[in-house]
């Protein structure tokens, strides 16, 4: 039962990572967008 939760809980981190970075992208190429998120 650990294990599964362990393996759920890595999981989600993952796929969260991934949705903040496909929606970064996006926000970066939305010239409406791109005041939201601070330059390098």
């Amino acid at each position: 039962m650990k294990q599964v939760i362990e393996a759920n809980y890595r999981q989600v981190k993952t796929d969260v990572m991934q949705i903040v970075e496909s929606e970064m992208e996006r926000i970066k190429n939305d010239p409406d967008l791109q005041h939201l998120i601070q330059q390098e």
